[in-house]
């Protein structure tokens, strides 16, 4: 990801966002007791028009994916020192999932930044028939099923044994989950989204459909967050 953002540049990131994309990676060194290195490289800036999108697209979704796993071994961590009764455990862990759940925000930016104009001639193909099957989404991919599975058995572990001294950091992590889904809604509208269909949404439908691809992110997130917390998200994610 560094080598490829400094072939290319940044635009689709702010410095926060930049320094988040590490965030996840030097959270797990730290709880892992391995010494950091000497922190977050400086963003470029330096934007190559003739640099090719199809690079930045796969080089950002091998990252948003090795993220995902980031993001289910933190959530894994906290479940286990929950259930210990490990407070302190559970928090460190939880902070884990949390920072890379906020990484897996800035990928997601990361990995689209380039033109709409190169997305709708030279990306949005590469995902249609017969380059694959109809219908391709990441939503589909076993990691994202796995999260989402973990989600069901947070909600079952805190009411069972309600939030202790880990609520604000449960939190946290419920706002990061808010922040990432908020970051593939505006790759979605930057790519047309907020108009049309999804391209897997455009296959079930076979075409009819007319809900937008933002609308249905806005969907699924309301959702996944109802099977995190028990509460309804509408009013985090209108």
């Amino acid at each position: 990801m560094r080598q490829n953002a400094c072939e290319m540049g940044v635009s689709n990131l702010d410095g926060a966002q930049w320094r988040n994309l590490f965030a996840g990676l030097q959270s797990i060194l730290r709880y892992a007791r391995v010494p950091l290195s000497d922190g977050v490289p400086p963003m470029p800036t330096r934007l190559v028009d003739e640099s090719p999108p199809h690079q930045r697209w796969l080089v950002g979704h091998q990252l948003f994916f090795a993220v995902v796993q980031g993001v289910i071994v933190g959530l894994n961590c906290f479940v286990g020192a929950a259930e210990r009764g490990d407070e302190t455990e559970a928090r460190a862990a939880v902070g884990v999932a949390s920072d890379f759940m906020r990484s897996s925000a800035a990928a997601i930016r990361f990995t689209a930044d380039f033109g709409p104009v190169d997305y709708d001639k030279l990306v949005r193909p590469a995902m249609a028939p017969p380059a694959v099957r109809a219908g391709f989404s990441g939503l589909q991919t076993r990691d994202h099923a796995f999260l989402t599975g973990l989600f069901t058995e947070l909600r079952a572990l805190l009411a069972r044994l309600g939030p202790g001294r880990t609520g604000e950091d449960f939190e946290e992590f419920v706002d990061a989950t808010i922040d990432a889904y908020d970051a593939h809604r505006f790759i979605c509208a930057r790519f047309g989204g907020d108009v049309l269909p999804s391209l897997r949404m455009a296959a079930n439908s076979q075409g009819r459909t007319t809900q937008s691809g933002t609308d249905a992110l806005r969907q699924i997130m309301r959702a996944r967050l109802f099977t995190l917390t028990g509460v309804d998200g509408r009013s985090a994610t209108a």
